[in-house]
């Protein structure tokens, strides 16, 4: 495994100056390239189900659609058509358009070399692209491009392409030198054959994610049988009431370890009770890993079985016509009375957020006709070393507030800066965000003064 952190590494300085361009018309299309796609398939009873092609990356890593994957890695292979690989791990951008599988690099060698990407700054003409496919039983289909345009899709920039011949996610944009210029992820619902594709710079910002999170896994572990995990935008259910819990030593407990790999802690919850379900809310834009731990203490390291759950961004809230009118740090004067709210601050010290007199304050607007209950809010906080610490709750549409719908909460007692009194103030920028059923109501940023 540290062949591939090396390998990675290089990877993505190789990357740094990466990207493509789109658009334009007139040229020959060219019908030969020298890269191939790799396979993946699910084994079934030892009969092989073909899913979709990938595009590698680096020795041990794949890029490829989710659209096609299943949810589980277990029987999964990759192929060439001569030798098979054993997908190890496969994690997600934050976006959810791209899937990154990795494999054992150095089992059963030959493997095809990695594409390169198509420079940054570089302009290429769709005309002189071409779109390779996979389909089943391995075999490949070239097809040139008609025209290319841009669009948004999922925060993410991405290629409209207009291919001559079908294609399937997964299929790889090549430009006549033979790099990537793009990587197709869906088909676009408007209009007959007509594809999204990954440009380059999205594909190098997908791999860097990759990359945080290789830096942060100790290895590689697929969940315990019967471990599920499911995710509806940031809402997260665990259920392992399906698996046979592993064994312990005498003094030992067994714990459901929640970890997002960007943090320097852990939540845990115990394994051995009666519900064997959880469900929480988790900070939109992170990596999680999870598992069952046992230990004779508080968890204070990754389960060796786990498995990596993507929670994309959070969209702007847009529900009801939901319009932020002020977010910000307030302050509770120190001879305040009871029921009087906190004062806005413009300026936030150290010594403000210590004292415990730091509140989160929000206001906004909606319009509803009647009250609608039973909706999730997440509040976080994000220092500058890029740990998130987070505070669940739940929120109320209401009629009676909908004009001017103000809510303010003490931030030691959401205990969002528990571990920051604890361990130290950073010096750098803040971030506090609230969600609304995973989606952004609003975010504010500070430096400590």
């Amino acid at each position: 495994m540290k062949k591939l952190f090396c390998l990675l590494a290089a990877c993505l300085l190789a990357l740094s100056c990466a990207g493509a361009e789109e658009a334009g018309v007139a040229a020959e299309t060219p019908d030969t390239r020298e890269a191939d796609l790799l396979d993946i398939y699910r084994t079934d009873g030892g009969e092989r189900i073909w899913i979709t092609a990938a595009v590698q990356a680096m020795d041990g890593m794949l890029m490829t659609s989710p659209a096609l994957l299943p949810d589980s890695i277990d029987s999964l292979v990759v192929s060439d058509g001569t030798n098979e690989w054993k997908v190890e791990a496969m994690i997600p951008d934050s976006a959810g358009v791209v899937a990154m599988l990795f494999y054992e690099a150095e089992k059963n060698p030959p493997q095809r070399k990695a594409w390169p990407l198509m420079p940054f700054g570089d302009s290429v003409k769709a005309s002189t692209c071409l779109v390779r496919s996979g389909s089943e039983g391995g075999r490949r289909t070239d097809c040139g491009i008609r025209n290319a345009g841009a669009l948004e899709w999922k925060g993410c920039r991405c290629l409209l392409l207009d291919p001559e011949g079908e294609t399937s996610p997964g299929a790889a944009v090549l430009n006549e030198r033979g790099e990537l210029a793009g990587l197709v992820i869906a088909d676009y619902a408007e209009g007959m054959n007509r594809v999204l594709a990954l440009p380059a710079e999205e594909i190098a910002r997908a791999i860097t994610e990759a990359g945080t999170a290789l830096t942060n896994l100790y290895s590689w572990g697929d969940p315990l049988e019967g471990y599920r995990v499911t995710a509806v935008k940031n809402l997260v259910t665990i259920d392992w009431s399906a698996v046979t819990l592993p064994e312990k030593a005498e003094g030992e407990q067994l714990y459901v370890v929640v970890a997002d790999i960007g943090n320097d802690y852990l939540n845990f919850y115990p394994a051995e009770r009666t519900n064997r379900t959880i469900q929480m809310t988790l900070a939109p834009g992170r990596i999680y890993l999870s598992g069952i731990l046992a230990c004779s203490g508080s968890p204070s390291e990754i389960p060796e079985h786990y498995e990596v759950t993507v929670i994309p961004e959070g969209q702007r809230l847009t529900e009801y016509g939901f319009t932020p009118t002020l977010t910000a740090v307030a302050e509770m004067p120190e001879d305040a009375k009871e029921g009087e709210a906190p004062v806005p601050v413009t300026e936030v010290t150290e010594e403000l957020l210590r004292s415990g007199r730091a509140w989160f304050y929000s206001a906004s607007r909606y319009k509803v006709t009647e009250k609608i209950p039973d909706k999730t809010l997440l509040v976080t906080l994000t220092d500058p070393e890029g740990n998130v610490y987070r505070y669940e709750s739940s929120w109320i549409y209401a009629p009676e507030y909908m004009n001017d719908d103000v809510w303010y909460i003490s931030l030691a007692g959401m205990g969002l800066t528990y571990s920051l009194d604890q361990n130290g103030y950073p010096r750098g920028g803040y971030r506090i965000a609230y969600y609304v059923d995973g989606d952004l109501a609003d975010a504010i940023t500070f430096e400590l003064k």
